[in-house]
């Protein structure tokens, strides 16, 4: 699997720029605030459904492509028992709406690619070079837009879906912003805060934020210490574990190990860290909370 990676804040200047690219298994995605910016799913392997809050279910298959718009609420559920990988690809600037839509990328539903592996490929080779930070943000923003081009060339030849891969459509934890603060110095610093309170399901280390944000990750570390009394690494910690409690108080019928998936964490380190930071299991709260809505139904209350 290729980590998230982010890349640095783009020139003002720049109409078309890559946020970040990476992988990862045939796992699920829960992001109830969106995206910052578009995005380019691939599926390779399995895939699964992508649902959107009140416009519908979509099926996605091996050797598609799905694009979102920014802050459109969504959930990814992989296709169980079929291994696979998706890829997600960021990108940003004034013109992406533009180029995506004339590029005819901004479709409602998935599409097949010819030679899916070639754009596999492009993407792969995009997060290689972000990785070892060889290019410029300016350079990757060329690679994105050569990736369009062959996305497009791609979709030349697209398959009609029929059957389980046609649209399905069926009708029917908030990031908070830290505050403004007078002091230039701490731009970085809130959009670290930014970047991890938005990506805590991702792949997404501390070394990156700190590059994508110019800073050093002793840098970084020293401005968190400084303002909140823990490292950049607890920083984050802390907001993956409220995320998952959050995720459990509003589905109090879901695993543990559904919880830590969702907030991307391993299941015993979940468990672990969020008796560290709550002072009880996962598993005593849920128990507490499934409780408390069995008092709460009407059959209980009719007894």
């Amino acid at each position: 699997m290729l980590a998230f990676r982010l890349t640095g804040q783009p020139d003002s200047r720049m109409p078309l720029y890559l946020y970040g690219v990476g992988t990862q298994g045939e796992r699920g995605l829960h992001r109830p605030d969106g995206f910052p910016v578009y995005q380019l799913f691939l599926a390779r392997g399995g895939g699964g459904q992508f649902i959107i809050p009140g416009k519908g279910t979509w099926v996605m298959g091996g050797g598609q492509l799905f694009a979102l718009e920014p802050g459109i609420p969504h959930e990814f559920i992989p296709q169980s028992k079929v291994s696979g990988e998706l890829a997600y690809i960021g990108i940003g600037g004034e013109s992406a709406a533009s180029v995506l839509q004339e590029a005819g990328i901004l479709r409602e539903e998935p599409c097949t690619l010819s030679g899916f592996d070639k754009i596999w490929s492009r993407m792969t080779a995009l997060w290689v070079a972000l990785d070892q930070g060889k290019m410029s943000i300016w350079s990757t923003s060329v690679l994105i837009y050569e990736l369009i081009l062959d996305i497009t060339r791609a979709m030349a030849d697209v398959v009609p879906m029929t059957g389980s891969e046609e649209a399905t459509q069926q009708n029917g934890a908030t990031s908070s912003r830290v505050e403004d603060t007078p002091d230039a110095g701490l731009e970085g610093l809130n959009r670290a805060i930014t970047l991890m309170q938005t990506h805590y399901q991702d792949d997404l280390l501390l070394k990156h934020v700190a590059n994508a944000v110019g800073y050093s990750v002793q840098h970084l570390n020293r401005l968190f210490h400084q303002h909140y009394g823990v490292t950049g690494h607890q920083y984050m910690q802390r907001w993956r574990l409220q995320k998952g409690l959050e995720w459990l108080n509003n589905h109090p019928q879901a695993s543990v190990k559904e919880a830590a998936e969702n907030v991307g964490m391993e299941v015993n380190y979940f468990i672990r860290m969020y008796k560290r930071e709550f002072g009880e299991t996962p598993g005593k709260g849920m128990k507490l909370r499934k409780q408390i809505e069995l008092e709460r139904s009407p059959r209980h209350q009719d007894d």
